[in-house]
C-alpha cells in the first residue's frame, strides 16, 4: 500500500510541472537614440515553437522565419520615431527607438510570407534596375536585403528622380513553397507633410519567374 501512494504521489506531482512560458525578447534595437540608417532586429522565443513571427516595423507587418527559436534580419531606420512589434502565438514584445538620419524620398518594402527566396528589383525612370546583383544605383538607389534569413528586402532613394518607377520580383520557390503572397509597400516623403503610402501585392506561383508588382509615380518637384 505504502509503495502504491508514493507511485502515485510521484506521478501526481510531476505531472503538474508547469510549462515555460510563451514569451517573445527583442534584443535589437535596444530602444534610445541611434545615428545608424541601417538596424538590426533580432530576438528570441521561447515556450513555444512557430516556424515564423510577426514583425510590424513602424506599421508595416511582415513575416520573418525562425531558426533555434532566434530571429534576426536588417532593416531601414525612419528619420525620427520607430516602433518594432514582434509576436508569435499570444506572446509579445515591442521597443521604440528614435533615429536622427537622413530622409529618404523613397522607401520600397518587399514582404513574403514563405521560406522562399524572393528578389526585390526596382527600375528607375531611367531604366537603372536596383537588385542583389547592383544594389547602389547612379541615382542614389539602395537595397538592403539579408538573403540568409528571406527576410524582408528595402529599397530607398534619398532624392528621387521624377518619373515613372517598377517594382518587380523574382521568386525562386525552393523548400516547396509553391504558392507564396507577397506584398509591397511604397513610402514616398516618409515622415514629411508630403507622405504618400501605396501598397500592392501579388501571389507568386512559379519557381524562377519575375513578376511585375506594380507602378508609382513621382511627380518634378
Amino acid at each position: 500500500m505504502r509503495k502504491c501512494f508514493v507511485a502515485f504521489l510521484f506521478l501526481y506531482c510531476f505531472s503538474f510541472v508547469p510549462l515555460a512560458a510563451e514569451s517573445v525578447l527583442i534584443e535589437s534595437p535596444r530602444g534610445g537614440f541611434t545615428t545608424e540608417r541601417i538596424q538590426t532586429v533580432s530576438g528570441t522565443v521561447t515556450g513555444i515553437n512557430p516556424e515564423k513571427v510577426t514583425v510590424v516595423l513602424n506599421g508595416i507587418p511582415q513575416m520573418v522565419p525562425l531558426y533555434g527559436g532566434k530571429f534576426s534580419f536588417s532593416t531601414v531606420a525612419s528619420p525620427g520615431d520607430n516602433l518594432v512589434e514582434v509576436r508569435a502565438g499570444k506572446a509579445y514584445d515591442k521597443v521604440s527607438f528614435f533615429a536622427k538620419v537622413p530622409p529618404r524620398d523613397i522607401k520600397v518594402v518587399l514582404t513574403w510570407d514563405t521560406a522562399s527566396y524572393t528578389d526585390l528589383w526596382v527600375i528607375d525612370p531611367s531604366g537603372e534596375k536596383c537588385y542583389w546583383a547592383h544594389t547602389s544605383t547612379k541615382a542614389g538607389g539602395n537595397l538592403v536585403y539579408d538573403d540568409s534569413t528571406f527576410a524582408p528586402q528595402t529599397f530607398t532613394m534619398a532624392k528621387a528622380l521624377p518619373g515613372n518607377y517598377a517594382i518587380q520580383a523574382q521568386y525562386y520557390a525552393p523548400f516547396n513553397a509553391q504558392v507564396t503572397r507577397a506584398k509591397v509597400y511604397v513610402i514616398l516623403y516618409e515622415g514629411t507633410p508630403r507622405e504618400k503610402r501605396k501598397q500592392y501585392q501579388f501571389t507568386m506561383t512559379r519557381a524562377q519567374q519575375v513578376y511585375h508588382l506594380g507602378n508609382f509615380e513621382v511627380d518634378p518637384d
